[in-house]
């Protein structure tokens, strides 16, 4: 064998190795993150009908919200309607205080904590971090750093990665190759310590990593401008109203690999929430 060969050959061993390095690494982290949202698990539990006192209750807690001029949510009286999910909220912000939501899509099997740090202005913290504070490049769902936690902006933006073993927001991509999934149930489902947000899915596409989309809008304006230009980006008919009075929540992941690496976008617009009644 020449020397030459033998280079070639020693070049190629060192890749080889640095591959099955990186598989094992990613697999290790995988693991942590697949561990760690197994554990977060029993935050997570079937909902409890609500008494004739609970449902009267629910009345004056609706009244204390809609008091303030920012609240824009129409509120459902019906349970049903949602979810049967409960969120302990308290068990969450003891493991992390910056969770300040729980997002959930029935039909990919989206169902994950929320976290967001309004110090983080770059959006970068979560992309490498668990919502354990673990480094990680599998990160966590996370919220802008600039969007109001109480779901008040024009356009709440929620970050996830996608994951190759379909978990976190890796399981969205299947709105673009199966759309009956939307017709079955298309709703995103907000949980927040006062109660459950649904917003209905009005368009979903990609588009490239340097997307005009990226944006939180400042006026209604803008925000009548992004609605019409979602619209026109969708890759399916959804067939849903939109309005400028209601406000969109909009879910990014990326999607491909290398060069031809895109970013998938699904927004939803907001239809109504239920607020649960009171702690006594």
């Amino acid at each position: 064998m020449s020397k030459k060969q033998i280079i070639l050959t020693v070049i190629a061993s060192l890749v080889g190795i640095f591959a099955i390095f990186m598989l094992v690494k990613t697999f290790l982290e995988y693991k942590v993150a697949t561990d760690e949202y197994a554990d977060l698990d029993q935050f997570v539990t079937e909902a409890e009908p609500l008494s004739e006192e609970d449902e009267a209750a629910m009345v004056e807690a609706i009244q204390t919200y809609t008091q303030d001029e920012k609240y824009k949510f129409e509120v459902n009286y019906r349970r049903s309607d949602f979810p049967n999910l409960n969120i302990d909220f308290a068990g969450l912000k003891a493991v992390n205080p910056e969770v300040v939501a729980w997002v959930y899509v029935g039909p990919v099997g989206i169902s994950y904590p929320v976290a967001q740090r309004p110090s983080d202005t770059k959006n970068e913290y979560y992309l490498h971090h668990t919502l354990e504070g673990k480094e990680n490049s599998s990160g966590c769902i996370f919220m802008d750093y600039s969007v109001d936690p109480q779901l008040t902006s024009w356009n709440t933006f929620l970050y996830g990665h996608n994951m190759k073993n379909g978990s976190m927001f890796g399981s969205l991509r299947k709105y673009i190759s199966n759309h009956k999934l939307y017709d079955k149930d298309p709703y995103i489902y907000i949980f927040r310590e006062e109660g459950i947000y649904r917003y209905k899915i009005y368009s979903f596409y990609l588009d490239t990593p340097e997307s005009k989309m990226y944006y939180v809008c400042k006026t209604l304006k803008e925000y009548r401008a992004y609605i019409r230009t979602a619209l026109e980006m969708s890759v399916y008919d959804c067939d849903t109203k939109t309005s400028e009075e209601q406000n969109t929540v909009t879910l990014v992941t990326c999607s491909g690999a290398g060069a031809g690496k895109k970013r998938f976008f699904v927004h939803g617009i907001s239809v109504d929430c239920y607020l649960y009644p009171p702690k006594r």
